[in-house]
């Protein structure tokens, strides 16, 4: 039984395995923020009594989703078409919310358009950290898809170079929240997979000595 006194020692462990280690709304991986900062958020606040803390209205969140969204209603009272997003009921992206070319996410509903404001995920510190991600994971994709293709051409040094450079990034960006695309919630490694970009070609010996690649993925 989950109750005041116990509810987040019990259900936090839970959570975290549950939701993969992300924030459920930020989706902002645990390794971006110390491990007291893992938050149980009561989605619907309002409940009270035995139901406040049963575990299906229980979400892992980041401290800084968790104290915006605070006490919040689930639905605005001032016009019930707008609603927070349950995202173990519903897919948010991109039925409501989407992803620009520049990496902000857009609402294209009234729930959307709740979810985002309340829990305040258009706030500068969420907008500046999408958009880097948004920016290295193009150039990478420029690099990989200009300067691996015509690699023959490079001085095995320069090459050698830039493979290191790119290793680096991509090891970074795996601390960096997902993609949100119109084919799901993509990590940057598979955003590039879906672009037609193999990745694993960094970790290859041919890689590092600027050999001759065929790209596995078209």
């Amino acid at each position: 039984m989950l109750r005041e006194g116990n509810y987040r020692k019990k259900a936090l462990p839970f959570l975290r395995n549950d939701f993969q280690r992300t924030c459920a709304y930020c989706l902002d991986p645990r390794d971006l923020r110390h491990p007291s900062l893992d938050h149980v958020d009561h989605f619907n606040c309002k409940i009270s009594g035995r139901k406040r803390h049963a575990y299906t209205n229980l979400m892992l969140a980041c401290a800084a989703c968790n104290l915006t969204k605070h006490d919040k209603p689930v639905c605005n009272p001032l016009d019930k078409r707008q609603r927070l997003l349950n995202c173990t009921r519903e897919c948010e992206f991109p039925q409501h919310i989407r992803e620009s070319e520049d990496g902000q996410w857009v609402p294209i509903s009234p729930e959307g358009k709740y979810h985002v404001t309340v829990i305040g995920l258009d706030e500068a510190c969420h907008r500046s950290k999408r958009a880097m991600r948004r920016r290295l994971a193009d150039q990478i994709l420029r690099l990989l898809t200009t300067a691996i293709q015509y690699e023959a051409d490079n001085p095995a040094e320069v090459q050698s170079q830039l493979m290191a450079t790119l290793r680096e990034l991509l090891r970074d960006l795996d601390f960096f929240p997902p993609l949100v695309t119109n084919g799901g919630v993509l990590t940057i490694r598979q955003w590039l997979a879906s672009r037609g970009v193999d990745t694993d070609l960094l970790e290859s010996p041919s890689a590092h000595t600027g050999g001759k690649h065929t790209r596995a993925r078209g």
